[in-house]
């Protein structure tokens, strides 16, 4: 049997990492791709929490001979790890239905404790009746097993996370392995002391990865001091309490000793400021500089102010996760779930209440997380649905035989209306759209800019570990704001740095009291953030040519005052001097980028494509008012290609018509 389940879990890992490799992105994407393949490849320090773990099972990875670019294995490691966490889910899909087959009916279940003072041939007889009732065959568990973890590999979210590289992929795997071995420890009592370490072990691993981990605590609190629910065994007496583990005093006694596993996990931490003395290339939070610089860094600070700070962010996030529901569920997943909920409360007070308080965990804390790539954060409660999908179809199996083999109709609904979706095999848009900034940027240019989600943390990848651009001196202007960015800039660009050293010194000093808790004068900071941009921007200005994006231009009209601000592709060149300046639009190549458009879909999508059209819209306009009415109309139908909508260049190509300009 045992055999049986592991080349099962071995074909569904194939499967699914099979269609993960089909629609995994070839190249960076959004937001922290580019930041973490960057710390992955050089073995730095990523941004808080700092994933130690993910990072040095990341590193390891890239040293494998087999792939392109470290880029793209990695983002083929996301799809590993995500098909290794199906693999366990079967696991524990399978171990709890046959738990659930072991369970008599309640109102039959009371009958049995009743005539246990009656004669063993009674008690055999209702035994036998029970069973012929409600045990269903390995066949049809396995069957539904099958079904519902084929349903986690293709479910919206769970597939997301195995087409590009991201720290969740190991979560899941993190998450399933947790729960395999707590439900092992529960609910199977051979070596019940065992499964409890493991599942203590890869706990503390867990929390090495990601510190949501901490949603698992509830449940598992519960599921460990439960009391043993009466049942019925093959020996047709009632199964008796662990033998291992029994009163509420010795799982306390017990616990104790669990917390030496999870401690050996959780030492991954020790990494951070290790590796962080060494002053690795990329060295987020600079660690080693003090204890309260690691709390701050691991206990991810500088995010909380988007924590339970708004009391409307949970009504739309909550309506954002009903919303996702049907594409985790394939739609008929939804009524599996509600009888899953109904039969787990009737089967199992313990699996139920476990579930229940997982996903509501999940949940209080994601909908109240004011961010937007907030769909990550749900993936502990959708795993939660899907074991209630499955006590769902344990139920209609034993009331509707003949229905088993239509459960993979699940899976299958899922595939197809979700391969599109995350099929990122097409993905260029990030690459593409960084080539098309940076093409625009003269010899040793300074760009400041706060896009990290459209290029900048892909820049720092395809600059550090790929040598493109290395003349590009990058400056983000929110990071600007953490003390730790100082010190990377000053390794990263020391000339550069050095003649703003006064600015900097003197900025730090309110930077820090800010970064501790302490008091801070906001007026004072801001202006000295202020002075520090133009001193950037002025004693560099000589021999570096200095771009902003239009995202600092609308949040920073404080600064770079006295210079003028000329659209050209996908940024503002400064120029001191009143000197009319040649823009064109020409030269930008847009084809890869509309077409991966065309083949994905998102927010962030959405708002790449918006902000790629509003910068060639802004250089059309200033073609025009240099008189270059050829350049102008190249930049506003390259806009119109990349965004069909954007009324500002439909306007102009209109009176482009209306004066009958040609070619």
């Amino acid at each position: 049997m045992i055999k049986k389940t592991i080349f099962i879990s071995a074909g569904l890992f194939l499967i699914s990492f099979f269609i993960y490799i089909l629609t995994a992105a070839p190249d960076l994407t959004f937001t922290d791709s580019g930041e973490l393949a960057a710390v992955c490849s050089s073995l730095g320090i990523a941004h808080p929490t700092g994933y130690p773990l993910f990072i040095l099972l990341g590193h390891l990875w890239t040293l494998l001979p087999f792939f392109k670019s470290d880029i793209y294995s990695l983002n083929i490691f996301a799809g590993f790890l995500t098909a290794l966490s199906v693999s366990v889910f079967f696991q524990s899909i399978f171990l709890l239905l046959n738990y659930f087959n072991k369970l008599p009916s309640r109102k039959k279940s009371q009958k049995i404790l009743q005539s246990r003072q009656k004669k063993d041939k009674v008690l055999n007889t209702q035994v036998n009746q029970i069973k012929s009732d409600i045990i269903l065959t390995e066949k049809a568990i396995i069957i539904i097993s099958i079904s519902v973890s084929l349903l986690y590999a293709f479910s919206r979210t769970i597939w997301a996370q195995a087409v590009a590289i991201e720290v969740y992929s190991l979560h899941l795997l993190m998450l399933n392995l947790i729960l395999l071995f707590f439900l092992k420890a529960r609910l199977n009592q051979t070596n019940q002391k065992l499964n409890y370490i493991l599942a203590s072990l890869f706990l503390g691993l867990s929390f090495a990865n990601h510190m949501t981990t901490i949603l698992l605590l509830p449940m598992i609190l519960v599921l460990y001091f439960w009391e043993q629910e009466k049942k019925i065994n093959k020996s047709n007496s009632a199964l008796p309490k662990s033998e291992e583990v029994q009163s509420s005093q010795s799982k306390i006694q017990f616990l104790a000793i669990l917390f030496i596993p999870f401690l050996i996990g959780l030492s991954i931490y020790l990494y951070l400021p290790l590796r962080a003395n060494n002053f690795p290339d990329f060295n987020w939070g600079w660690v080693s500089r003090g204890f309260d610089k690691f709390l701050y860094h691991i206990s991810g600070k500088q995010y909380q102010v988007w924590m339970f700070s708004d009391s409307s962010v949970w009504k739309e996030n909550l309506i954002k996760f009903f919303e996702m529901i049907p594409y985790e569920t394939a739609f008929l997943g939804i009524i599996t779930f509600i009888i899953g909920l109904i039969i787990s409360y009737r089967k199992s007070k313990m699996i139920f209440y476990g579930l229940a308080i997982l996903i509501v965990t999940c949940l209080s804390y994601a909908i109240n997380y004011s961010i937007h790539d907030i769909d990550s954060y749900f993936v502990t409660a959708f795993v939660g649905t899907l074991i209630f999908i499955a006590v769902g179809l344990f139920y209609l199996a034993r009331k509707y035989p003949k229905m088993i083999n239509s459960f993979f109709l699940l899976p299958i609904i899922a595939l197809l209306i979700n391969y599109s979706y995350n099929d990122r095999s097409d993905d260029l848009l990030v690459p593409e759209y960084t080539k098309m900034l940076f093409k625009k940027l003269e010899p040793n240019a300074l760009i400041l800019s706060a896009q990290w989600d459209y290029w900048v943390s892909a820049a720092w990848y395809m600059q550090k570990i790929e040598g493109f651009r290395k003349d590009v001196i990058i400056i983000d202007k929110e990071l600007l704001r953490r003390t730790w960015y100082i010190g990377q800039l000053q390794k990263w660009y020391p000339e550069q740095m050095k003649k703003c050293k006064n600015e900097i010194d003197d900025y730090l000093i309110d930077l820090e009291l800010f970064e501790s808790g302490k008091d801070y004068n906001p007026a004072s900071i801001q202006n000295k953030f202020i002075t520090l941009l133009n001193a950037l921007v002025s004693k560099n200005y000589d021999k570096h040519p200095v771009y902003i994006t239009l995202d600092v231009l609308e949040s920073e009209q404080d600064a770079f005052q006295g210079y003028e601000k000329v659209a050209d592709g996908l940024a503002f060149k400064l120029i001191k001097d009143k000197i009319a300046s040649k823009v064109k639009a020409s030269d930008l190549n847009i084809d890869k980028f509309v077409s991966s458009l065309k083949a994905n879909e998102g927010h962030l999508v959405d708002g790449i494509k918006t902000t790629a059209a509003i910068g060639l819209v802004n250089t059309g306009r200033y073609a025009l008012m240099q008189g270059d009415k050829q350049e102008a109309r190249i930049a506003f139908q390259k806009a119109l290609k990349i965004d069909p909508t954007n009324r500002f260049a439909l306007e102009a190509i209109n009176n482009f018509k209306k004066i009958k300009f040609e070619d």
